[in-house]
């Protein structure tokens, strides 16, 4: 039987492999376990990979004027250029 490699998946951390929700909750998929198998994961939270701590307020996509923001509502904080740049540089690597 031939072999293929196991294709490479970012998946959110939360996803079965840290407690880094903003709740500080881990969530239980079946589906995330069974495809494991079969993939290769990178789980990444990018809440925190901006400086968000665990717990935390949740954050939001809201418009304003027109435009997508990350606003996480309980402080007013705008995070959109901190994910920006998170990303960018994440998915250059």
């Amino acid at each position: 039987m031939r072999k293929f490699p196991k294709p490479n998946v970012v998946i959110s951390e939360c996803l079965e492999f840290t407690a880094c929700r903003y709740d500080g909750q881990i969530v239980h998929d079946s589906f995330v376990k069974k495809l494991g198998k079969f993939v290769n994961y990178t789980p990444i939270c990018p809440e925190v990979s901006i400086g968000l701590r665990t717990p935390r307020f949740p954050v939001r996509l809201v418009s304003v004027d027109n435009e997508t923001r990350l606003i996480q509502p309980a402080t007013g904080r705008d995070v959109t250029d901190a994910m920006n740049k998170f990303s960018t540089a994440c998915l250059r690597d």
